[in-house]
């Protein structure tokens, strides 16, 4: 090959891992945008614009870091502290130690790479030798299959993510996420809360609870709610919105009258860590 083809083909290789390596950014940004949301419904589409910007100003080094930083394993989803609209929390990672630890090994050298054949190709590169030329034509092959391979990884790795919101797009259209979503939203239901204290701190030794000892105390301690109860046309009765949030379950035993009275006690698998 006469030496100003070679130095057209070394041109040409170089403009394409150039490419190649924006494409690849262009990845990274997309999954630090998308893997991680958290916040109000009405907030989501100002977090994710204000992700876009911040991301935007990174350089591929920030970009690696924070994909190979493998800290979402041990943190759990956080709950908003208010109730006035639906929060949603979305995570998306890989539980594998080592899968972070090899992808930060070889992003890493990536990232050596594109520094390279951006700030420092041409200190090395001679026009005018054919040896010179050849060399780093090689070179840029071999780097176009190690980027190559990292663009389809991570293409993957998207994949993923897009299916993950998928299903969980497909769950909060069920109606089994609706039903949850009921009993959820009922389960923090002031009454219920107190219902669930008193349950706690004055059950007997058997571990039932008189329903009309703690009415008594639901009408003296909240005394709105508790009319808003009595006024509701969705809940019959304070039994009847206890059932719903299936967290408790009821006995009945005779009084020394001959009369009936209700007991209840938390369920023993009612996963009360919202209490």
């Amino acid at each position: 090959m006469l030496l100003t083809d070679l130095i057209s083909e070394v041109q040409r290789k170089i403009g394409r891992n150039i490419i190649l390596f924006q494409q690849f950014e262009g990845l990274l940004k997309h999954v630090l945008t998308f893997r991680e949301i958290d916040g109000h419904i009405s907030e989501l589409q100002d977090i994710i614009e204000f992700k876009k910007a911040s991301i935007s100003k990174q350089t591929m080094g920030q970009l690696v870091g924070q994909f190979t930083e493998n800290k979402n394993q041990n943190e759990s989803i956080r709950s908003a502290d208010d109730h006035v609209e639906p929060h949603i929390s979305f995570k998306f990672w890989i539980d594998d130690e080592d899968f972070y630890l090899n992808k930060k090994e070889s992003l890493s050298k990536l990232v050596q790479e594109r520094n390279k054949l951006v700030h420092h190709l041409l200190l090395e590169l001679d026009l005018k030798s054919i040896d010179s030329c050849e060399r780093i034509s090689k070179r840029l092959d071999i780097q176009c299959e190690h980027i190559c391979s990292e663009i389809s990884a991570t293409r993957s790795f998207i994949k993923a993510l897009a299916d993950g919101k998928k299903t969980m797009s497909e769950f909060i259209s069920s109606d089994t996420y609706k039903q949850e979503l009921i009993i959820q939203v009922l389960r923090l239901n002031s009454l219920v809360l107190m219902l669930t204290k008193i349950a706690k701190e004055t059950a007997r030794k058997d571990g039932w609870t008189l329903l009309h000892s703690a009415s008594y105390l639901l009408k003296k301690y909240e005394p709105e709610e508790w009319e808003s109860l009595r006024k509701s046309t969705e809940h019959k009765s304070l039994k009847s919105l206890m059932l719903k949030t299936e967290l408790f379950e009821f006995s009945e035993e005779k009084t020394r009258k001959g009369g009936i009275r209700v007991l209840y006690k938390l369920k023993t698998d009612s996963g009360l860590a919202y209490a």
